[in-house]
């Protein structure tokens, strides 16, 4: 089995590479770290350890976690940030390596891929052979983050600075697709990637 990392810049397309990965290769077994901590962040053990963290303004009402407030606190406090990926990663690493390790005893496919967004930022490490990246400008992931998430320059500018400069993740890859072209440009890309292995 072929064992993959996926990273890049927020919103340089990574979940877009996975999807279309997927597409052509219906086999592939993927590992989406943001889904990873979406769960985590519902469950009621992690909200504790984040509001005995971070106080108990990191709670709802509800018990819910109130992620607002915590993004502009992590984001705007790299110390802050460590705080939460001490609490985040471990329990992230351990699902990828569980998903991985099913993997392999259950499925026919020869391609698994995790798409881990801090891979090089956090030393994330699942046993993969080569690490992909997708980038594109500066220009165009801000772009995105306003239409797509509606965040305001200030936090995307704390979001950018908390990752790597992609021309940095690019010279650390061992393959780089650009996103800056339409759909069917990447679409050639990966095709052509899936066919080195």
């Amino acid at each position: 089995m072929n064992i993959l990392a996926l990273t890049g810049g927020i919103a340089t397309g990574k979940s877009t590479i996975l999807k279309l990965l997927q597409h052509l290769d219906s086999d592939l077994v993927s590992f989406d770290c943001d889904q990873s901590v979406q769960g985590l962040l519902e469950r009621g053990e992690v909200i504790d350890s984040i509001a005995h963290t971070f106080g108990e303004e990191m709670k709802e009402r509800e018990g819910k976690l109130n992620r607002k407030a915590l993004r502009e606190r992590v984001f705007r406090a790299p110390e802050e940030r460590k705080k939460l990926e001490s609490i985040l990663h471990p329990l992230v690493r351990e699902e990828c390596l569980e998903k991985l390790e099913l993997s392999r005893k259950t499925t026919p496919s020869s391609l698994f891929i995790a798409d881990v967004p801090l891979l090089f930022e956090s030393g994330f490490d699942f046993g993969q052979e080569s690490c992909l990246v997708v980038a594109t400008s500066e220009k165009t992931q801000r772009m995105r983050l306003k239409e797509r998430n509606g965040f305001d320059d200030n936090l995307i500018t704390s979001i950018i600075a908390a990752q790597l400069p992609i021309l940095e993740k690019v010279a650390l890859a061992d393959v780089v697709f650009w996103n800056e072209g339409p759909p069917h440009q990447l679409k050639c890309q990966l095709s052509r990637f899936l066919k080195t292995l």
